[in-house]
């Protein structure tokens, strides 16, 4: 009996705070109303505390097979950029339909910075919908 209790302990305890503390550095996108993407950080890292607030130190935008388009760094220390998790992050950019993307930027919280690199495509459809089509599929799709 003392053996099931370890092993489900360890199941529903253990296992969920390991899984939060390794995360992979992806972060949400979705498309808006307008056709533009919300870039966030994913709900799973605020695991244990709500409504935690992450510094956004820099953000940047590259177009596949061009390079860098955009790049933007936060370093005054009287104006921090925060941001809580599932909050759209502000990149400044118009992003165009059948254009693949790399989206980055790097957040801190308690003095451990992480980055967080996601590909993109905003397809066009032949009936005018818009698709979000996220890393390989980005890269990938025509």
């Amino acid at each position: 009996m003392k053996q099931r209790y370890i092993y489900w302990s360890l199941m529903f305890l253990i296992l969920p705070l390991l899984v939060s503390c390794i995360s992979s550095g992806l972060p949400d996108i979705v498309l808006k109303d307008d056709g533009q993407p919300c870039i966030s950080i994913p709900a799973n890292e605020d695991f244990f505390k709500s409504n935690k607030q992450f510094n956004v130190m820099a953000t940047e935008i590259g177009q596949i097979g061009v390079g860098q388009l955009s790049l933007k760094y936060y370093h005054d220390p009287s104006k921090p950029y925060y941001v809580k998790t599932q909050e759209c992050i502000d990149f400044d950019y118009h992003f165009q339909n059948n254009i693949p993307y790399s989206i980055s930027f790097t957040s801190t919280e308690k003095g451990k910075n992480k980055p967080w690199v996601r590909f993109m495509r905003i397809k066009k459809n032949k009936d005018n919908t818009l698709q979000l089509l996220l890393d390989e599929n980005a890269r990938d799709a025509t």
